[in-house]
């Protein structure tokens, strides 16, 4: 687990590099996931985040596991994409370092107002991650991210 949890964009590549400089790919890896989420029809089992980031995303869904909070985080919606953020061209999305994942996209869209459970929210930021339906600006309510100010 990092010790520090980057904040802003100059120490969120300085922790975890440029996510479109040549042999960055090389720190995006596979891992298994504490329990089974859904992509539309199919099982997740497994997926793919920085390497430094994987730690965390398998700290938070134990959490999620641990707690009997399963109910509430079934449905997957990505973690690694090699992306600018959505409406908001020019800038890097999180998604891009593979330190990003969107969870129930279909309950929690972009922008809206509905956020996940307290104590979802709590496995998550007891991971180190800060949660999309707190930011100041437009809300991502089915967002986490492994990084703040950014």
């Amino acid at each position: 687990m990092l010790e520090k949890i980057p904040y802003g964009y100059e120490e969120i590549v300085e922790e975890f590099g440029d996510p479109f400089a040549k042999g960055f790919a090389a720190e995006i890896v596979l891992f298994r996931l504490p329990y089974t989420l859904f992509y539309l029809d199919k099982s997740v089992d497994r997926a793919t985040a920085h390497r430094k980031a994987v730690p965390h995303f398998q700290a938070a869904l134990e959490f999620v596991l641990a707690r009997g909070l399963t109910q509430f985080v079934r449905n997957y919606g990505g973690i690694y994409a090699k992306r600018s953020k959505r409406g908001q061209r020019g800038f890097i999305s999180t998604h891009a370092w593979g330190i990003a994942v969107d969870l129930e996209p279909q309950k929690y869209p972009l922008g809206s107002t509905e956020r996940f459970p307290d104590s979802v929210v709590e496995c998550f930021s007891d991971a180190g991650f800060f949660y999309g339906g707190d930011f100041s600006g437009r809300s991502d309510p089915m967002h986490w991210q492994l990084c703040g100010g950014y």
